[in-house]
């Protein structure tokens, strides 16, 4: 009765991370897509993570509940290998990206910008890298009678790639975004501050202000991010250490840390619509046209959009009374879900 009880927890648990992981990545799609985002840079790196995050989820869950039912094939074992790695790390690669380029564009706004070929460009590469870390696992990995195993030609090969990957996917990555980030905060932290009643306060000043309270919360929302990194990928790095170095195994381990990676790649959605004013502003927008009846939606809307054209045309006239570098920065902090 109680290994009954465990194995439905363990799969409830399952179900549970990824009913709200799938519907959380759909909705930072279709929010993107309505607001138009994919043809900003932001966007884009955010529509890539989302689309890591619902690979990752979709295929492993699944599969994850067959093991249960002790079902497994040759389909599964190298299909689920390639492509839950490969999102996995397609999805530590651009969360690494949206930092290098967010700090790029704060701290150095009169450089060249990142063109939307390029955004496309260097999420391609990021695919590309993605997979190619995955192509040893496709080589050594073999069904048995045992089910996925690794075969690797000597214990020391097995070990050398197991702790290439715990510094590719996890300390380079972690150490990248949160020395940028921490960067853009010093950054910010030394503009100078004018006085509102100094006489020096103008419709640059205050709106460089704005951006700046608006760039203090964006950095609320992304410390809590590396924080879920730092929290929710170490113990699967921990796992394969100990089984590869140490030769030790704990079911208990190996299934909080697969249940913490499933969870990373839902979270991020969480995140942005708790912490984040726009995107909570267009989660109620969305799901209040989803549920409430087509009347109130049709009477809402108009409203929306009116707004939406004033506040567009109020940024075209406020852009133009900037300079380059302060444009550049309302850019690099604006917050685009």
């Amino acid at each position: 009765m109680e290994k009954n009880s465990k194995w439905w927890i363990e799969v409830a648990a399952i179900i549970i991370v990824f009913v709200i992981g799938f519907i959380g990545n759909i909705f930072v799609l279709i929010i993107v897509h309505k607001r138009n985002a994919t043809k900003t840079i932001h966007g884009i790196f955010v529509t890539c993570l989302a689309i890591a995050d619902l690979v990752l989820l979709c295929f492993d869950s699944p599969v994850s509940i067959l093991k249960k039912f002790d079902i497994s094939s040759a389909f599964n074992c190298k299909m689920h290998l390639i492509v839950v790695t490969t999102g996995y790390n397609a999805g530590l690669f651009t969360i690494t990206s949206m930092a290098v380029h967010r700090y790029h564009i704060v701290t150095q706004p009169w450089r060249p910008k990142l063109k939307r070929r390029g955004a496309i460009i260097w999420v391609s590469l990021i695919w590309l890298a993605a997979f190619i870390l995955v192509i040893p696992l496709i080589v050594v990995n073999k069904l048995t009678e045992k089910g996925c195993e690794e075969v690797w030609p000597t214990l020391g090969h097995r070990q050398a790639y197991t702790a290439s990957l715990m510094t590719v996917q996890y300390i380079v990555p972690l150490l990248i975004t949160a020395t940028c980030y921490i960067r853009i905060w010093l950054f910010l932290k030394r503009q100078p501050a004018f006085p509102r009643n100094s006489g020096l306060t103008s419709a640059r000043q205050a709106s460089v202000e704005e951006n700046t309270t608006e760039s203090i919360a964006i950095l609320k929302t992304v410390a809590v991010i590396v924080l879920l990194f730092l929290v929710c990928l170490l113990p699967t790095q921990i796992a394969w250490m100990l089984l590869d170095f140490r030769n030790i195994s704990s079911d208990k381990l190996w299934f909080a840390s697969d249940i913490l990676t499933r969870l990373h790649s839902c979270l991020n959605p969480v995140v942005y619509g708790v912490m984040n004013k726009q995107h909570r502003r267009s989660y109620v927008t969305f799901l209040s046209r989803m549920f409430c009846c087509s009347r109130c939606s049709s009477a809402q809307t108009p409203p929306q959009r009116a707004l939406g054209k004033h506040v567009t045309a109020s940024n075209v006239r406020l852009g133009q009374q900037m300079s380059q570098d302060t444009q550049e920065l309302r850019v690099a902090l604006e917050v685009v879900p």
